[in-house]
């Protein structure tokens, strides 16, 4: 090749060489702005936002509702002893107990031990004195006991257990404030109590501080599966007797209502404090050891009555118009009671008021699907 067209070739050799250079990517002018650094060189990235920490549900002990002021669990319960022979009927201030205990005493009638924690009346009655199973129930709940009075046994009893710390008893005879007579019943069964004003009476006697008071297990809400909770296996009771040897007792369930109606003697149980019909989310039986003291309860000889309230038993809990049949186990005087199924599983009840009966080892409960 001639040295003129080697110098032609060369400009054509440049312009080949410069396209093919970078494996074909395109060079930026020397006039281009140079680009912007990626954001996350230019600034730190912002910390995330922490979520919010959840406030923890907190509900009552003794009926699984949710509390809308959690310091107020902490509180003691009162332990209100109200007869219910047919004289003191209707009873004043039951639809607001948590929890009812009904309990056989001498004659054969049966007495309430009405447990009020997550609500207050300034009007229960009639009261009337307590009896060696109250002495139990108060201590199982860290409780303040509200009575007219007791025997000089009963009340040598619940003095050794107060000076225990187990419990306080604000009865009558130790706190008048709290107690007044009202018309139109005859005595004994016209003596009332203000449980506000028996809160009161409680704090002076030392009991302000906080109890942890032992708590039943409960589902988390009303609306469940009926054999949720240990109920898997149960069977349709739509009504259920409890065989008092004096005006049994019968609870027939509401189906609008989730819970069962009380009535006896064929009348309702009716709260005379709004007209409210008693409506219990659970009706418990438990069978126990129960015999005769030798405390004599009144004018007329009458013997006492005491309750085994530790170990197990035989137990029928009805929940959502079914029974579910098992056992009952308390393991010592400060504990709380719990239940489970044949096959040991443990029994959860529904949220609200429960009844609680204990009965006669034989006794036989009847119930109808």
């Amino acid at each position: 090749m001639t040295s003129k067209r080697r110098l032609a070739f060369l400009p054509v050799l440049a312009l080949l060489v410069a396209a093919c250079s970078g494996g074909g990517t395109a060079q930026s002018s020397p006039d281009a702005p140079a680009s912007a650094p990626p954001a996350a060189t230019a600034r730190a990235t912002a910390a995330p936002t922490p979520s919010p920490t959840p406030t923890p549900i907190v509900r009552w002990p003794l009926t699984g509702l949710v509390a809308q002021d959690g310091a107020k669990v902490k509180r003691r319960p009162l332990n209100v002893r109200l007869p219910n022979d047919p004289a003191a009927r209707p009873q004043q201030g039951l639809a607001k107990a948590d929890l009812v205990f009904e309990l056989i005493v001498e004659g054969g009638i049966t007495r309430y031990s009405a447990i009020f924690h997550s609500q207050d009346s300034a009007a229960v009655g009639p009261v009337r004195s307590y009896r060696m199973s109250d002495l139990h129930l108060t201590q199982l709940l860290r409780g303040a006991l509200v009575a007219s009075g007791a025997t000089v046994e009963e009340t040598d009893a619940v003095t050794t257990s107060m000076r225990a710390g187990n419990m306080i008893s604000v009865d009558q005879v130790r706190a008048g404030a709290p107690y007044y007579r009202v018309g139109g019943r005859p005595a004994p069964n016209n003596l009332f109590a203000n449980l506000e004003v028996a809160r009161e009476a409680v704090n002076q006697a030392g009991g302000g501080s906080p109890v942890d008071v032992p708590a039943l297990k409960f589902l988390a809400s009303v609306e469940h599966d009926p054999t949720a909770g240990g109920f898997a296996g149960s069977v349709p009771a739509r009504t259920v007797t409890i065989p008092f040897q004096r005006d049994p007792a019968t609870f027939t369930w509401d189906e609008g209502s989730k819970g069962y109606r009380r009535s006896q003697a064929g009348v309702r149980t009716v709260d005379p404090d709004g007209g409210v019909a008693i409506l219990a989310r659970n009706v418990i039986v438990m069978h126990t050891n129960i015999w005769q003291t030798t405390i004599v309860q009144d004018i007329f000889g009458s013997l006492g009555l005491d309750y085994r309230m530790t170990g197990d038993g035989k137990a029928s809990i009805f929940r959502d118009g079914r029974r579910q049949d098992g056992t009952w186990k308390r393991n010592g005087p400060l504990d709380q009671f719990t239940f489970f199924d044949q096959q040991g599983n443990e029994i959860s009840l529904s949220p609200g008021q429960s009844w609680i009966h204990f009965a006669y080892p034989d006794w036989v409960v009847p119930h109808s699907p």
